[in-house]
């Protein structure tokens, strides 16, 4: 059974509090070094402590899905769709925790939406994509059309969407992804080039 949020944000808590405590450790035993103690060996250990200590935190979060305080999570909307091997009909009353590299769709119905960090992702009937990383929060587009909202990025095999604040719609298929910004800021980076989007005006890449 998956951990509540509370039980992970105490795991979190407790990771920080003993690396906290190694690090406080071992400036001690620095200061307490004798004059003729090697002091390249000194200054390799304690930049090594926290390099280590971050990619224990990056890894630990990682396999609680949201290193960071970083929220991945599908919401089935009132129809069909499926977060990888599970299908849902009809919805359900809560949301799915997601990881890296789970793929999400909707096959009929409305209201399906990944969720990523401080963006969205409302997936209309036979669009697909994938979390591909949780920091930073980056969504793989992988067919379909789809409504993106709030701050994030959206990897296509045509073109990469940045979206910084507002929303856009994107539809991507076998012609390429087109892009229509609805409001905010955006940019679109693809084989052409990069481009500010303008709120209204359609754009495409193939």
């Amino acid at each position: 059974m998956p951990e509540s949020s509370e039980s992970l944000e105490r795991r979190r808590a407790d990771l920080l509090n003993e690396v906290a405590e190694r690090l406080e450790d071992q400036n001690h035993r620095t200061r307490r070094q004798p004059r003729d103690a090697n002091p390249s060996r000194a200054r390799m250990r304690l930049l090594l402590i926290p390099a280590f200590a971050i990619f224990i935190f990056i890894q630990f979060g990682s396999r609680a899905g949201a290193p960071l305080g970083v929220h991945a999570a599908f919401t089935p909307g009132d129809g069909t769709s499926f977060a990888g091997p599970r299908v849902f009909r009809n919805g359900v009353e809560e949301s799915i925790r997601l990881a890296p590299g789970d793929v999400v769709g909707a096959t009929s119905g409305s209201g399906s939406t990944l969720e990523l960090g401080g963006g969205r992702l409302a997936l209309e009937p036979g669009a697909r994509a994938a979390v591909a990383s949780l920091m930073p929060p980056r969504v793989r587009m992988i067919g379909g059309r789809a409504h993106v909202s709030g701050r994030l990025r959206v990897v296509t095999a045509h073109g990469i969407l940045d979206l910084e604040s507002g929303s856009a719609d994107l539809t991507l298929g076998d012609q390429g992804l087109t892009v229509t910004l609805r409001v905010g800021e955006a940019s679109l980076i693809s084989p052409d080039g990069q481009f500010e989007l303008v709120p209204g005006k359609a754009h495409r890449s193939q």
